[in-house]
């Protein structure tokens, strides 16, 4: 029996399961950078071994870079007296030949306006890879078969939002549900519509949090949260808070936070007029959160609200009749 080939996007992704990243920077990147006295023999035999490898960025003497797509390469030399005339001269001899201006993007962009970027260059550039630019100045390639992928699939896990907002019902209104699975539910359907590097549940100072056993979701704060000044504002005025930069906020400290957080959102967790704890959402590059996933993340953060409320509430019943039993006897 023939063997069914083996789906392209395995390459770049080889579990199959494509992620959501919070920018073009977190994609699969090739990093073939090479000088521009580099022969185009060498770069071709490299390409042939490496066949996921996009195309070749061009560090030239004049600090800027150029590209080649893999496709476009492979194709000219394979045109009449195309090794002839490029096989043993420098890349950069090659790339004159194409006429083609490098389209970098910074390694914050986020999908779909990377996306919408890309897809605007003109017609014979649409699929070429894309230069990523990172703050240290060094650069990587995206392949625009990846970034599409990623784009593909944020569609799809927004267009199951529903389903997923249906599970979560069901699991916060059941009696029965395990606490700590259920938050890890609530916060991996999150991921998929609002992506993070770093997202926690910081839990108000109260009693009955107090025997909650570790889960790396979850922090128990054991003093007030109204004691940092960000947090305080949070749930004075019971509103969500949106840090672009934090580096730009004086009253802004790494606490609950990698110490490379650079974007940040907090979502107070509220039941009730009462103040359970935090959400926070933090970004390790300058990738502001958008209104659309502000509105988004509310929107998960009041089924933790109830869900906490609920925990809270199962405990006061316990410790009633814990009480009541203890009186009697």
């Amino acid at each position: 029996m023939k063997r069914e080939p083996t789906p392209h996007y395995f390459n770049i992704f080889p579990t199959g399961a494509i992620p959501v990243p919070v920018n073009i920077g977190d994609l699969p990147l090739s990093n073939y950078v090479i000088p521009e006295e580099t022969l185009t023999e060498d770069v071709s035999a490299y390409l042939e071994n490496n066949p996921d490898v996009p195309g070749v960025i061009i560090q030239k003497k004049n600090q800027s870079v150029g590209l080649i797509a893999r496709h476009k390469m492979f194709e000219r030399l394979g045109h009449r007296y195309g090794v002839e005339l490029f096989f043993r001269k420098p890349i950069v001899e090659l790339e004159k030949e194409f006429a083609t201006h490098s389209f970098v993007l910074k390694n914050h962009i986020s999908i779909n306006m990377a996306v919408r970027l890309a897809l605007a260059r003109p017609q014979n550039f649409i699929y070429d890879p894309i230069i990523v630019e990172f703050e240290d100045k060094s650069f990587r390639l995206l392949d625009m078969y990846a970034l599409l992928l990623c784009q593909s699939q944020l569609s799809i896990n927004l267009s199951g939002i529903s389903s997923s907002i249906n599970s979560i019902e069901m699991l916060v209104s059941n009696p029965n549900s395990n606490l700590y699975s259920t938050i890890d539910f609530i916060m991996e359907n999150l991921s998929k519509v609002v992506p993070t590097h770093h997202a926690r549940i910081l839990l108000q100072h109260r009693a009955e949090f107090e025997g909650l056993k570790e889960h790396e979701l979850i922090l128990n704060h054991y003093e007030p949260l109204s004691r940092i000044s960000i947090y305080r504002s949070i749930i004075q005025t019971n509103q969500a808070s949106v840090l672009e930069d934090v580096n730009m906020v004086p009253a802004w400290t790494n606490q609950d936070t990698p110490p490379n957080t650079r974007s940040w959102m907090g979502i107070p967790l509220t039941y009730l007029n009462e103040t359970l704890g935090i959400l926070s959402l933090s970004r390790a590059t300058f990738s502001p959160f958008s209104n659309h996933e502000k509105e988004t993340a509310l929107m998960f953060a009041r089924y933790l609200s109830k869900l906490l409320s609920n925990f809270t509430g199962r405990l006061d019943k316990v410790r009633a009749l814990e009480k009541k039993y203890l009186t009697s006897s």
